[in-house]
């Protein structure tokens, strides 16, 4: 009888899950019908998985009747989601111009102001909406609020070339002899080594208001490659350190029609790996993501960017690269996910080079993949370990870092989540160890994070 009430209770539970999940898609697909139909038997202020409202979702999708329903039927709207925001923040982020003055109008105190709003301005200046900076102002925000780095709007509109920002906040006062400048010098940008607590990297002069991800070293740790998720085409930087001083980070890979994303270096560091949704003659986007890279020259300049070719790439997605000491190639891809798990089922792969080419790919093992993402994937230059992200039903966050170690028959250990050592409840990604090993660099909360890589001696 137990074993049975157990198993209802279980039942019921998933049932629940998936109303949730059903009623806020049809807020977003804005159905008023199914909606309200949906909403007889459902709390209004029923939450999805990660703290979000119906009002989130119809903010995030634009969807303004549906805005007014749940809003006539009471919906919470100042709730704060799993990650701190409200949906005010969503209507902001998603940049949905047309519903930000209703979503102020109906603010219940002004408490939004001081609580929100230095990351509201923040994020405006990051989308480079004029629009929204002058509204946010407009409505009560201190032009010289400082974000939780101690950004001001002006100091942060300089730094991301946001001219016309910039331009606009100085006519209304913002104080530009309060702009800080920040340098970087010895190895690994002047930091203490962060121990066994992870550590933001590099803060203020990498890991930045921006959303900083997939980073790399050469192996003297002298040069730096990461990419930033700017606008809606990511970029790729560079720094290098020179007579001991870090240079200003440049962008060295761009475009305005497809983005470019998680750099790697080669073994021999004459070629930098890289992703894109970029045609192969590079005149427009296209739906799935190619491994890529660009080879360095004789006059110390990068190539044009080459495709790695038919053997890796495929009509699908290939994702993230990492590599061996004999430059046998991991990466993921959803080359061979079922049709209706293309968007969730990524799986780790490896391609040996010989005689200058890529082989036919070999996925790796079950105790590495599932039916769930996994991706990410950096390997140990030995082939001694394997670290990747993956996103299952008992993880902690919404992507967690597993680690893998080869077996002595050679086969892979079954993959541990790293939960109590890197993992929080928000999304960890990009993992990188530097070419000396003593550091783990990735990426969690939109910043690059690194620690120590003792903390890998407790899952050996």
């Amino acid at each position: 009888m137990t074993n049975r009430l157990l198993l209802l209770s279980l039942c019921f539970i998933s049932f629940i899950k998936i109303q949730a999940q059903d009623v806020h898609r049809t807020a977003c697909d804005g159905d008023l019908i199914k909606l309200d139909s949906m909403l007889q038997y459902t709390d209004i202020n029923i939450l999805d998985d990660r703290g979000r409202t119906l009002l989130h979702w119809a903010a995030a999708c634009k969807q303004v009747k549906v805005m007014d329903e749940i809003i006539d039927r009471g919906v919470k709207i100042d709730h704060i989601d799993n990650d701190g925001n409200s949906a005010l923040y969503y209507a902001f982020s998603f940049q949905r111009d047309s519903l930000i003055d209703q979503m102020i109008a109906i603010q219940p105190t002004n408490e939004w102001v001081t609580i929100e709003g230095a990351k509201l301005i923040q994020n405006s200046i990051l989308n480079g909406n004029m629009k929204q900076v002058q509204t946010l102002i407009e409505n009560g925000v201190d032009i010289e609020i400082e974000n939780e780095r101690g950004t001001r709007p002006l100091e942060l509109a300089k730094r991301v070339d946001a001219t016309e920002i910039y331009d606009w906040l100085q006519t209304q006062g913002a104080d530009v002899s309060k702009i800080r400048s920040f340098t970087a010098s010895g190895p690994y940008f002047g930091q203490e080594n962060p121990g066994l607590t992870k550590q933001v990297f590099a803060p203020n002069f990498i890991s930045t208001e921006e959303f900083e991800y997939g980073s790399v070293f050469n192996k003297e740790a002298t040069e730096f490659y990461y990419a930033i998720a700017k606008n809606d085409y990511p970029v790729i930087r560079f720094t290098r350190l020179i007579d001991g001083v870090w240079s200003e980070p440049v962008t060295i890979l761009s475009d305005e029609k497809y983005g470019y994303n998680d750099p790697f270096l080669s073994p021999d560091e004459i070629r930098l790996y890289f992703i894109s949704e970029r045609n192969m003659d590079g005149s427009d986007i296209k739906e799935d993501h190619d491994i890529w890279y660009v080879q360095k020259t004789d006059d110390g300049s990068w190539s044009e960017p080459i495709n790695a070719g038919p053997n890796i790439n495929s009509e699908w997605n290939e994702y993230y690269i990492s590599f061996t000491n004999t430059g046998t190639m991991y990466f993921a891809s959803n080359v061979n996910a079922p049709e209706e798990r293309k968007r969730s089922d990524q799986d780790i792969y490896y391609s040996p080079f010989v005689d200058g080419e890529f082989q036919e790919p070999v996925r790796l093992s079950d105790s590495i993949n599932t039916e769930n993402y996994e991706a990410d994937v950096f390997i140990d230059p030995d082939e001694e370990y394997i670290i990747y992200c993956s996103t299952r039903p008992e993880g902690l966050g919404r992507g967690d870092l597993f680690i893998s170690f080869y077996n002595v028959d050679g086969s892979w250990a079954e993959a541990e989540n790293m939960c109590d050592a890197v993992n929080c409840v928000l999304h960890e990604l990009c993992p990188y160890v530097t070419a000396d090993g003593k550091y783990l660099l990735y990426t969690s909360n939109r910043e690059i994070y690194w620690i120590s890589t003792e903390v890998l001696d407790k899952y050996r």
